[in-house]
């Protein structure tokens, strides 16, 4: 695969009236096309700033960050983001809902409700595009809001912890679905996530950062000997348990610093 995204010696510090915090510290890694990359660490160590960085919401301190070759606010592509709520207006319906992005871009045309309704066929929200949001389970409210997405056609999709509102089942069911709507629409994707399970069976390669001011401690690069691997299956891989006590003990040692 090739190289999509660079991060190059990044760094990011807050500042306020109280004085400045140190956020990411010379943090480097590189995306590939196609690729899922999985992001874990201790709670604020900068994973949201990173996505922050990555979407152009926030400009580094230091560093550079390039995707294809050029810098980011040259390159022309397009990022699409995920936040940890589905951010869906209950005052509009499924179909409303998926276009606002598209409204708001100027995209929308009568063309687009092919693809629009060829996207909610697929992945089994075309008979609820008149619902409203309170009719609509965790999981199909995700996928009504990783459409959304989808149909601004980004090049990367950043996912900051989208499962974490959502009951440990149900997070289940919409980790694959999501994974193999992401997979099927050849798409590269970070996901943020506190559980280590999750990035493992999600992920090609899983970065472990350190506690504030967060940097690269270690890459795993997953490979597990599942057929027909989806994030469920990844999970009875015989491999999954040695890379969760690897992570898990990589992040034990961050906390065992504090």
């Amino acid at each position: 695969m090739s190289e999509l995204l660079r991060i190059d010696h990044i760094s990011y510090t807050y500042h306020s009236l109280d004085g400045e915090t140190p956020a990411l510290l010379d943090v480097s890694f590189e995306v590939h096309d196609g690729e899922f990359l999985g992001i874990v660490g201790p709670s604020g160590c900068g994973k949201s700033t990173l996505l922050s960085l990555i979407a152009g919401l926030l400009t580094p301190s230091s560093g550079s960050i390039y995707i294809n070759g050029k810098d980011i606010k040259s390159s022309g592509k397009n990022i699409g983001y995920m936040l940890q709520k589905d951010h869906l207006l209950d005052w509009r319906n499924t179909l409303r809902n998926v276009t606002l992005g598209m409204e708001i871009q100027h995209k929308l045309s009568e063309n687009s409700y092919i693809q629009i309704n060829d996207l909610l066929n697929t992945y089994g929200l075309i008979t609820f595009k008149n619902s409203f949001p309170s009719e609509l389970s965790g999981g199909m409210r995700q996928r009504a809001a990783l459409i959304r997405t989808l149909l601004l056609e980004p090049d990367i999709l950043l996912l900051d912890e989208p499962f974490s509102a959502l009951d440990y089942q149900t997070r289940l069911e919409v980790a694959d679905d999501i994974w193999g709507i992401i997979r099927k629409e050849k798409k590269t994707a970070i996901l943020i996530t506190h559980d280590i399970s999750e990035a493992i069976s999600m992920s090609d390669r899983v970065i472990v950062m350190t506690k504030r001011p967060g940097t690269v401690k270690r890459i795993f690069d997953i490979k597990l000997s599942v057929p027909d691997r989806t994030p469920f299956t990844s999970r009875s891989a015989p491999e999954f348990k040695d890379y969760f006590n690897m992570i898990w003990k990589e992040l034990n040692h961050n906390e065992q610093e504090t």
